[in-house]
């Protein structure tokens, strides 16, 4: 009987010892910032533009006879593009010749005649009176011979007009007046369009609150721009800004800005809608991956881990949010500090936590 009291005994000693339960630290991913330099930049909505647009213009009237280029084709500066019946115009040119020649041989003419009677003047064998007739006629003829040289000279422009050259490097635009068509000077006689666009422009507005930046930035350097096609972030075309214009618009509070870019491809085009990058500086910053900065009614923060691994709560003023998934930190960490990367709903100051494992950070490409 007592064996059976100390059984029940002993089982009721164990009963009463519990054991003291053990809290789990919550874990968490961490990193370390990465110091690194980057771009400071600011995004825009921009539109391409040639870099010169010519209207190709008739200069004399006549039936076009010839075409020698497509519609949309890439010509290049000094290419013959079309032709204007130049028949009526060699024709004009071969007259003028002819009007030139008599006219001179009648210079001739009457120079030789005024330098004999020169002579015949100067020992009075003639009046001053017919000496003055013969320096008239000569002089008259001079005239002459001017007005048909000025005649010569306009019937080879008129010529020349007959046959309409490329002026720069450029993309033709539609025909509008097919061959055979009669081409008239005293009408609207815009032929095609012809469209620059390698080198090609950008043009972009930005706010006027982004104008001192802008202007501060560009004396201090060339200002590079990115450039991409709105629907297509994965091609970039790199260029550099040219223009600030001069003044505000009062309508809009903003300010137009132009950049040229290369454009060996042909690939932008006229009147693409583009996001436009522009770049202001480049400087050492701490990257961390955005997911580990929070924000809250303070402003931006991120929780550190301290030697305790306890987790802080550290404020923190960000720059440049990166397409990568990454934000440059201004100020409030350091590169040896260790950031929560992951998990930071459950957190708050005071907090134990084990680090499960390391985040590589990514560069900002």
């Amino acid at each position: 009987m007592n064996w059976i009291k100390l059984l029940l005994f002993c089982s009721l000693l164990c009963s009463c010892q519990k054991k003291p339960q053990v809290i789990k630290a919550h874990e968490v991913v961490a990193t370390r910032a990465l110091k690194q330099t980057v771009e400071v930049y600011k995004d825009y909505v921009g539109t391409i533009t040639a870099k010169s647009s010519i209207q190709v213009h008739a200069q004399v009237s006549g039936i076009l006879v010839g075409q020698y280029f497509m519609e949309g084709q890439f010509v290049q500066k000094g290419d013959l593009l079309l032709v204007i019946d130049p028949r009526p115009y060699q024709a004009s040119l071969d007259k003028a010749k002819a009007e030139y020649f008599q006219t001179f041989t009648q210079l001739k003419l009457a120079e030789d005649t005024l330098q004999r009677y020169a002579k015949l003047a100067e020992q009075d064998y003639i009046s001053q009176l017919n000496y003055d007739q013969y320096m008239a006629n000569f002089l008259e003829q001079k005239a002459v011979v001017g007005q048909s040289v000025a005649d010569l000279e306009n019937a080879k422009i008129n010529l020349k007009y007959c046959y309409i050259h490329s002026p720069i490097d450029a993309i033709t635009g539609k025909l509008q007046f097919k061959p055979g068509n009669y081409i008239d000077t005293n009408q609207d006689t815009t032929l095609t369009l012809l469209n620059q666009i390698d080198p090609i422009l950008v043009d972009f507005s930005v706010p006027e609150t982004d104008l001192f930046t802008i202007q501060k930035h560009s004396q201090e350097s060339f200002l590079k721009l990115y450039i991409f096609p709105t629907l297509d972030h994965t091609a970039r075309f790199d260029g550099q800004l040219t223009l600030i214009d001069n003044q505000i618009n009062t309508a809009t509070g903003a300010v137009l800005l132009e950049g040229i870019l290369d454009n060996h491809d042909h690939l932008l085009w006229p009147g693409h809608f583009v996001d436009v990058r522009l770049v202001l500086e480049e400087k050492e910053s701490l990257i961390l991956p955005s997911q580990a900065v929070g924000v809250g009614q303070n402003g931006h923060y991120v929780y550190t881990i301290n030697k305790n691994m306890e987790v802080e709560t550290t404020p923190v003023i960000i720059g440049q949010r990166y397409e990568n998934g990454t934000t440059s930190i201004e100020s409030g960490i350091s590169a040896n500090d260790i950031i929560v990367a992951e998990g930071l709903l459950d957190l708050y100051p005071g907090k134990k936590v084990t680090v499960q494992t390391w985040l590589n950070n990514k560069e900002v490409l």
